[in-house]
């Protein structure tokens, strides 16, 4: 049945090059939505023979792609919705594309809505710990939920499907693929993932961009969690990996149990400085059950092993010299998420309280609680 690729862009015209020769072997079938950019953008895909629907204001990902949809051919039954830095991969394993293949084996299934694995490039040290951990997110926990997993930013959609949801979507940007994904499975849709289709995107290469990503991250979360517990309620009790995934994992691990994360983060930090002062015998620090080296060593090994296992499993693409290094590290990586996690819940917080933020990130430059769209940056 008909498909259509669909992207919403921002400024596009720097790397507009770079993003369109991604995608020349599906133009024929892609469609553009500029959300209100303030550059030569819609110029630049029109004259380069691409269709590009301009919109009268800047609406976000979610409300440009509503207007979209509602732009396309009645006849187009499947959307695959795309980020302007992801690349679509083929291995030529199947007798159509990749893409074809899967898209193909969604509208046979019936299901609303497909994730495909999604890569990360590896390139310099943050973005090969990306690489490990996208590949657990993906290859371990989206594959472990079928078929009651969790849409991301590049999904495809039964089109139907999907306009219904962003019409009860608050349309923020904010963690707008799991609102997605919520408001899917509270009504009894069924999301699969498909690793058959892969497509690679850039990772963040500088600590201030990956802090920015998961402060919204993690402002996301909470916005959604608090904003449809009964759609939350209905998805966890799909299965027992549901029930983990949005009820445990997300409500009582991720959100309820934040503060005691912070505890042991401090604990960490100081049975690993307790290790550094007898090392150096400065004796800053008094020794006793809470300040043991051993329980830094303990947890960093432990931890360090199971990731080690882990990767084993889900086989992220790293040469053997940057596995040999990211590993180690991961420890540290995911401790390094608390900050940015708190800093996000704190957003929602002082949002909520006093009308404002105590960090900027980059997906909003004022967002609303109640999502209605601002002017700022869609990407």
């Amino acid at each position: 049945q008909p498909y259509a690729l669909i992207m919403s862009v921002y400024n596009l015209s720097p790397e507009a090059p770079q993003v369109l020769r991604a995608l020349a072997h599906h133009k024929a079938n892609t469609w553009i939505v500029d959300d209100c950019s303030t550059d030569a953008t819609v110029l630049h895909l029109k004259q380069a023979g691409w269709r590009c629907l301009a919109a009268p204001k800047n609406l976000k990902k979610p409300g440009a792609l509503k207007l979209l949809l509602s732009r396309l051919p009645a006849e187009i039954r499947t959307v695959v919705v795309l980020d302007p830095d992801v690349v679509i991969l083929d291995s030529g394993r199947f007798p159509d594309s990749d893409l074809e293949t899967t898209i193909r084996a969604l509208q046979r299934s019936g299901a609303a809505a497909l994730c495909p694995r999604i890569r990360v490039r590896p390139d310099g040290l943050l973005a090969n710990l990306q690489v490990i951990e996208y590949a657990f997110a993906f290859d371990l926990g989206r594959r472990s939920l079928n078929p009651a997993s969790i849409t991301s930013g590049i999904a495809i959609y039964d089109r139907a499907k999907l306009e219904q949801v962003l019409e009860r979507h608050s349309l923020a940007v904010y963690a707008e693929d799991l609102e997605n994904a919520i408001l899917l499975l509270g009504a009894g849709e069924a999301i699969y993932y498909d690793d058959r289709l892969q497509v690679q995107t850039e990772g963040q290469r500088r600590v201030r961009g990956w802090f920015s990503q998961r402060v919204g991250w993690a402002f996301g979360l909470l916005k959604v969690y608090l904003e449809r517990p009964a759609h939350i309620a209905r998805a966890a009790r799909r299965s027992a990996m549901a029930l983990y995934q949005y009820g445990i994992y997300l409500g009582v691990l991720s959100i309820a149990l934040y503060p005691l994360k912070l505890v042991s983060l401090l604990l960490l930090a100081l049975s690993a400085g307790n290790a550094l002062d007898n090392l150096l015998g400065l004796r800053l620090i008094p020794d006793s059950e809470l300040t043991s080296p051993v329980y830094f060593a303990a947890v960093y090994l432990k931890y360090t092993l199971l990731i080690a296992t882990c990767t084993l499993i889900s086989r992220p693409r790293l040469s053997a010299d940057r596995y040999l290094l990211a590993v180690p590290l991961f420890f540290f990586y995911a401790l390094a998420h608390l900050i940015p996690t708190g800093v996000g819940y704190l957003n929602w917080l002082t949002l909520r309280l006093a009308g404002r933020r105590v960090f900027d990130d980059h997906y909003d430059a004022a967002p609303r609680l109640n999502g209605a769209p601002n002017q700022g940056a869609t990407r």
